[in-house]
This record gives C-alpha cells, sequence and structure tokens, in this order.
C-alpha cells in the first residue's frame, strides 16, 4: 500500500510517496511562484502513475486555493483528505488556539514530538517559529520573520539602506552598511533562540527548514537538524487518523 504526502508551503510543493511500512519510495519538491494550484495540475498525471491508495494533504494557502486543489485531486479518483490542527490529538496536547495555529506549524512539532522529552522545535523557513513541548503538550512560541523578510522589510522602510545583497555568514560586528545590516538581522534570530536555550537548559533543540544550517553554526546550545518534519507528522497524523471513505 503506498500513500501521498503532498505539502503545499507558501513557497514549495513538495510530496512523498511512501510504502506500507513508512518508507520512502519517491519524492519531490518545486516552487510554485504564487501559482500552486497550476503547479498541481501538471503533476496530476504523475500522481495518477504513481497510483497512491491515498493522499493526504497539509497546505497553508487559504480556502480558494484549496479548493482549486482539490477540485484538482478530485480527478485522480484516489481518496484524499487535508489535515485540520487538533489541539488534542493523541500524540500532541497543546494550550494555543487551535484556530491560530498553523497546520504547517502544527505538523512540524508532531513530526519531532516525544513524550517522553522536553523540546524546541525551530521551523526555519519563510517564518522563523519556535515551539515549546514538555512531554508531548504543547505550550505555545514565538514567530519571527524569516533573515530574508526581515532584510526586505528594512529595505522597504528606509531612504538611506539600499544593499540588497550580502550573506548572513556572522553575528560579529559589521564594518559596513551591509554587513552590519546581515550580520544585524542573524543575531537578532540566533540571540533570541539562545535566550529560549538559557531559560530551558533542559530541552532538547531541532531545527528543520532551510536557514536551519544557517543558524545552527551560531547557536550555544546543542541542536539537532532534521528534514521535513512537516511530512514526518503528516504521515504521523494519518496514523492516528484513519482517512475518510
Amino acid at each position: 500500500m503506498a500513500n501521498l504526502w503532498l505539502d503545499l508551503g507558501n513557497t514549495r510543493l513538495k510530496y512523498w510517496l511512501t510504502d506500507d511500512v513508512g518508507q520512502i519510495i519517491t519524492s519531490d519538491a518545486k516552487q510554485h511562484l504564487q501559482a500552486p494550484a497550476e503547479l498541481l495540475i501538471g503533476f496530476a498525471d504523475r500522481f495518477a502513475n504513481l497510483a497512491p491508495e491515498f493522499i493526504g494533504v497539509s497546505s497553508v494557502l487559504g480556502e480558494k486555493v484549496n479548493a482549486q486543489v482539490a477540485q484538482t485531486l478530485a480527478t485522480l479518483d484516489i481518496p484524499f483528505e487535508f489535515v485540520h490542527v487538533d489541539a488534542c490529538h493523541t500524540l500532541l496536547t497543546s494550550d494555543y488556539d487551535a484556530t491560530q495555529l498553523g497546520v504547517d506549524r502544527w505538523l512540524q512539532i508532531l513530526g519531532a514530538v516525544d513524550r517522553n522529552k522536553r523540546q524546541c522545535i525551530i521551523g526555519c523557513g519563510t517564518a522563523v517559529t519556535i515551539d515549546l513541548a514538555d512531554h508531548a503538550h504543547h505550550l505555545g512560541g514565538y514567530i519571527f520573520p524569516n533573515i530574508y523578510l526581515q532584510r526586505e522589510a528594512l529595505f522597504s522602510g528606509t531612504k538611506q539602506i539600499s544593499i540588497s545583497q550580502g550573506t548572513f555568514s556572522s553575528i560579529s560586528p559589521g564594518t559596513t552598511t551591509s554587513a552590519a545590516v546581515h550580520r544585524g538581522i542573524l543575531l537578532s534570530i540566533v540571540g533570541a533562540i539562545n535566550e529560549i536555550a538559557r531559560h530551558n537548559p533542559n530541552y532538547e533543540f531541532t531545527l528543520t527548514g532551510g536557514d536551519a544550517p544557517i543558524l545552527a553554526q551560531h547557536l550555544t546550545h546543542p541542536i539537532h537538524i532534521r528534514e521535513n518534519l512537516l511530512l514526518n507528522g503528516l504521515m504521523r497524523y494519518f496514523e492516528l487518523h484513519a482517512p475518510s471513505k
């Protein structure tokens, strides 16, 4: 039995096809350039050829786009279902208002959560999300614009700073405007994570997402980098939530 796990994020479409024991058979990821429904139409034949028995979907793209996605998936004649945040999930409870908790953020936590640990799960995507979980109970967290969004906001909000090139490679003081901007932005996130670690010394820290390696090299607390926590969470969700027939 093969299942397809589909992640529609803010900038990318990703999927896994897994076998009946959760091993990845094939996978892919594409930037959707703000046209995810159109990109998915292009994937429809591929999904049909993969012939999964079920498609589980995570989407942060809103009701209008999700309706278009559902129309495309319906043409495949394969059962599919969208994930909805469940603050009383068997594997993960939460103090958070479920209507305010993004499904991508929640699935990242679900993908890492361990009821035997205190954990800090950090998603390094379009937004940087920092969430604390105490023995599989989500306590809440923090949301930052990522390093690139912070840079864009600074450039758009000032007349004197117009440098859009540079690297996020150091948190030491910069000696040019470009270096000071990039290092200051990086320090704002790294410093926040280090401060959270200082206040929560018994927590295991896990980073996921494209910018995880950039942040990890500047953190003082031991960390783990895990790829594709969201897709892991998507699989775990449907292990305990039988797909609708």
